[in-house]
Protein backbone atom coordinates (compact mmCIF):
# COMPACT_ATOMS: atom_id res chain seq x y z
CA UNK A 1 0.00 0.00 0.00
CA UNK A 2 1.30 3.51 -0.72
CA UNK A 3 3.54 5.02 -3.35
CA UNK A 4 6.89 3.72 -4.51
CA UNK A 5 9.34 3.56 -7.39
CA UNK A 6 10.99 0.54 -8.95
CA UNK A 7 14.70 0.50 -8.44
CA UNK A 8 17.29 -0.87 -10.78
CA UNK A 9 19.65 -3.39 -9.27
CA UNK A 10 22.37 -1.65 -7.27
CA UNK A 11 20.47 1.66 -7.18
CA UNK A 12 20.10 3.15 -3.70
CA UNK A 13 16.71 4.41 -2.51
CA UNK A 14 16.44 8.19 -2.41
CA UNK A 15 16.95 9.54 1.09
CA UNK A 16 14.67 12.19 2.57
CA UNK A 17 15.80 15.79 2.34
CA UNK A 18 17.28 17.36 5.48
CA UNK A 19 16.08 20.90 6.17
CA UNK A 20 18.64 23.37 7.46
CA UNK A 21 18.65 27.00 8.44
CA UNK A 22 21.32 29.38 9.70
CA UNK A 23 20.79 31.18 13.01
CA UNK A 24 23.11 32.94 15.45
CA UNK A 25 26.25 31.83 13.63
CA UNK A 26 25.31 28.12 13.44
CA UNK A 27 23.82 25.70 10.93
CA UNK A 28 20.61 24.33 12.43
CA UNK A 29 19.19 20.91 11.54
CA UNK A 30 15.61 20.25 12.66
CA UNK A 31 14.48 16.62 12.67
CA UNK A 32 11.55 15.10 14.53
CA UNK A 33 11.19 18.21 16.70
CA UNK A 34 14.85 18.03 17.74
CA UNK A 35 17.37 20.73 16.83
CA UNK A 36 21.04 20.08 16.31
CA UNK A 37 23.66 22.76 15.65
CA UNK A 38 26.75 22.57 13.46
CA UNK A 39 29.65 24.87 12.60
CA UNK A 40 29.41 24.31 8.85
CA UNK A 41 27.79 22.32 6.05
CA UNK A 42 29.63 20.91 3.04
CA UNK A 43 28.39 19.30 -0.12
CA UNK A 44 27.99 19.61 -3.86
CA UNK A 45 25.87 22.58 -4.86
CA UNK A 46 22.79 21.42 -6.74
CA UNK A 47 20.57 24.49 -7.02
CA UNK A 48 19.64 27.94 -5.70
CA UNK A 49 15.98 28.88 -6.01
CA UNK A 50 12.99 30.65 -4.47
CA UNK A 51 9.75 29.01 -3.44
CA UNK A 52 6.57 30.30 -1.84
CA UNK A 53 5.75 29.17 1.69
CA UNK A 54 2.79 29.84 3.94
CA UNK A 55 3.45 30.90 7.54
CA UNK A 56 0.60 31.84 9.86
CA UNK A 57 -1.70 32.13 6.85
CA UNK A 58 0.61 34.57 5.07
CA UNK A 59 2.26 33.75 1.73
CA UNK A 60 6.00 34.56 1.72
CA UNK A 61 8.92 33.81 -0.59
CA UNK A 62 12.03 32.06 0.72
CA UNK A 63 15.38 31.25 -0.84
CA UNK A 64 16.77 27.72 -0.81
CA UNK A 65 20.27 26.40 -1.42
CA UNK A 66 20.40 22.66 -2.13
CA UNK A 67 23.52 20.61 -1.41
CA UNK A 68 24.23 16.89 -1.75
CA UNK A 69 26.99 14.99 0.05
CA UNK A 70 29.00 11.88 -0.86
CA UNK A 71 26.48 9.62 0.92
CA UNK A 72 23.72 11.08 -1.30
CA UNK A 73 22.18 12.96 1.65
CA UNK A 74 20.33 15.99 0.32
CA UNK A 75 20.28 19.24 2.30
CA UNK A 76 18.13 22.32 1.71
CA UNK A 77 19.14 25.49 3.54
CA UNK A 78 16.27 27.97 3.77
CA UNK A 79 16.62 31.74 4.10
CA UNK A 80 14.22 34.67 4.39
CA UNK A 81 13.98 36.45 1.03
CA UNK A 82 16.00 39.52 2.10
CA UNK A 83 18.51 37.59 4.24
CA UNK A 84 21.92 39.22 4.47
CA UNK A 85 23.49 35.81 5.06
CA UNK A 86 21.96 34.49 1.84
CA UNK A 87 23.18 37.53 -0.11
CA UNK A 88 26.69 36.98 1.23
CA UNK A 89 26.67 33.31 0.18
CA UNK A 90 25.49 34.16 -3.36
CA UNK A 91 27.99 37.01 -3.71
CA UNK A 92 30.73 34.58 -2.68
CA UNK A 93 29.62 31.71 -4.93
CA UNK A 94 29.36 34.09 -7.90
CA UNK A 95 33.09 34.81 -7.58
CA UNK A 96 34.11 31.15 -7.98
CA UNK A 97 36.14 30.77 -11.17
CA UNK A 98 35.36 27.05 -11.37
CA UNK A 99 31.91 25.94 -10.25
CA UNK A 100 30.47 22.60 -11.31
CA UNK A 101 28.35 19.80 -9.83
CA UNK A 102 31.59 18.21 -8.55
CA UNK A 103 32.83 21.36 -6.74
CA UNK A 104 32.78 20.88 -2.97
CA UNK A 105 31.12 23.85 -1.27
CA UNK A 106 31.52 24.68 2.42
CA UNK A 107 29.25 27.19 4.14
CA UNK A 108 30.52 28.13 7.61
CA UNK A 109 28.49 30.77 9.47
CA UNK A 110 29.76 32.61 12.53
CA UNK A 111 28.40 35.22 14.90
CA UNK A 112 29.97 38.69 14.98
CA UNK A 113 28.18 41.05 17.33
CA UNK A 114 24.48 40.88 16.48
CA UNK A 115 25.07 39.63 12.95
CA UNK A 116 25.58 36.22 11.37
CA UNK A 117 28.41 36.30 8.87
CA UNK A 118 29.53 33.46 6.66
CA UNK A 119 32.68 32.04 5.11
CA UNK A 120 32.12 30.23 1.81
CA UNK A 121 34.70 27.93 0.24
CA UNK A 122 34.81 26.13 -3.11
CA UNK A 123 37.13 23.10 -3.19
CA UNK A 124 38.79 24.41 -0.02
CA UNK A 125 39.46 27.91 -1.39
CA UNK A 126 37.87 30.77 0.51
CA UNK A 127 35.69 32.89 -1.76
CA UNK A 128 35.43 36.65 -1.57
CA UNK A 129 32.43 38.58 -2.84
CA UNK A 130 32.23 39.03 -6.60
CA UNK A 131 31.73 42.77 -5.91
CA UNK A 132 31.48 45.10 -2.91
CA UNK A 133 29.39 47.60 -4.90
CA UNK A 134 25.77 46.52 -4.63
CA UNK A 135 22.75 48.36 -6.00
CA UNK A 136 21.60 50.82 -3.33
CA UNK A 137 18.73 50.25 -0.95
CA UNK A 138 16.23 52.97 -1.74
CA UNK A 139 13.74 54.64 0.54
CA UNK A 140 10.13 54.90 -0.57
CA UNK A 141 7.03 56.26 1.11
CA UNK A 142 4.18 53.80 1.61
CA UNK A 143 1.11 54.95 3.54
CA UNK A 144 3.09 57.87 4.90
CA UNK A 145 5.89 55.61 6.16
CA UNK A 146 9.52 55.74 5.01
CA UNK A 147 10.29 52.12 3.99
CA UNK A 148 13.49 50.50 2.68
CA UNK A 149 13.14 49.09 -0.84
CA UNK A 150 15.70 46.39 -1.68
CA UNK A 151 14.12 45.65 -5.07
CA UNK A 152 17.15 46.56 -7.20
CA UNK A 153 19.57 44.80 -4.84
CA UNK A 154 17.47 41.62 -4.78
CA UNK A 155 17.11 41.71 -8.58
CA UNK A 156 20.93 41.73 -8.76
CA UNK A 157 21.19 38.83 -6.28
CA UNK A 158 18.58 36.91 -8.30
CA UNK A 159 20.63 37.45 -11.47
CA UNK A 160 23.72 36.09 -9.69
CA UNK A 161 21.76 33.04 -8.45
CA UNK A 162 20.61 32.33 -12.03
CA UNK A 163 24.21 32.68 -13.23
CA UNK A 164 25.41 30.20 -10.59
CA UNK A 165 22.70 27.70 -11.62
CA UNK A 166 23.77 28.14 -15.26
CA UNK A 167 27.39 27.33 -14.34
CA UNK A 168 26.17 24.17 -12.60
CA UNK A 169 24.13 23.10 -15.64
CA UNK A 170 27.10 23.75 -17.97
CA UNK A 171 29.27 21.64 -15.66
CA UNK A 172 26.80 18.73 -15.93
CA UNK A 173 27.27 18.54 -19.69
CA UNK A 174 31.08 18.32 -19.50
Amino acid sequence: MGLGNRQEEGQQPKKPRKWLSIHHGKVELSENGEKQYYSYVTGYLRSIYTAPRTYNGEQITKWFIDLEDDEKDYYSISFPYNSGTFKSIVLSLASASELSPSTTIEIAPYQKGNFTNVVVKADGIRLDWVTKELPPVEKVFINGQNVKDEGKRMAYITTLAHSINSKLKQGESK
